[in-house]
């Protein structure tokens, strides 16, 4: 279960690559921006300065440290959830904040720690057993039929097959 850590050197051997900790985080800074009061001094700092910190532990220190950018990550991403489970600051905000949060959490979680201590996590499996089979290799399928009155200025079925795999291969999961 425990092999070497971290488990990958860097993550995917590309750390700019389409991860979906990027999206997670996007989601947590997203509802640290809207639920953030301009009027008081209670806004969610600490939960959006310990993900930032966290980006520039996966993305700029992991790759030439990787130990000590794996563990931070590890470390500055569970402080973010330790203070958004613990704070209060949360429970005065409707059920969608709080809803986007625990999502944002869940993906960056999920990544990091199919990165970090090589473990197979839901949003990995699905990947892997879903999207990753179709974006190698599409599918088009061939009995879809156009009506006789409709004039394509180009063949869709080649137009999918070749863009398909690209416009897929960009989809950080």
């Amino acid at each position: 279960m425990f092999g070497s850590f971290p488990a990958e050197a860097e993550p995917d051997g590309a750390v700019f690559g389409p991860h979906h900790f990027y999206i997670g985080v996007l989601l947590i800074l997203l509802v640290c921006l809207m639920v953030r009061d301009p009027d008081s001094e209670s806004a969610p700092w600490g939960v959006a300065g310990l993900t930032l910190l966290s980006v520039f532990s996966f993305a700029l220190t992991w790759p030439y440290y990787p130990a000590v950018g794996a563990f931070g990550v590890l470390v500055l991403l569970g402080g973010a959830t330790a203070i958004s489970v613990v704070r209060p600051f949360w429970w005065r905000y409707g059920l969608f904040a709080r809803t986007v949060l625990v999502v944002g959490l869940f993906v960056a979680w999920d990544d990091v720690l199919s990165h970090a201590l090589g473990w197979r996590t839901p949003l990995d499996a699905l990947w892997i057993r879903y999207l990753y089979p179709y974006v190698s290799d599409p599918y088009v399928p061939s009995g879809v039929r156009l009506p006789s009155d409709v004039r394509l200025l180009a063949d869709v079925e080649p137009f999918v097959a070749e863009n398909l795999p690209d416009a897929l291969a960009v989809v950080a999961l």
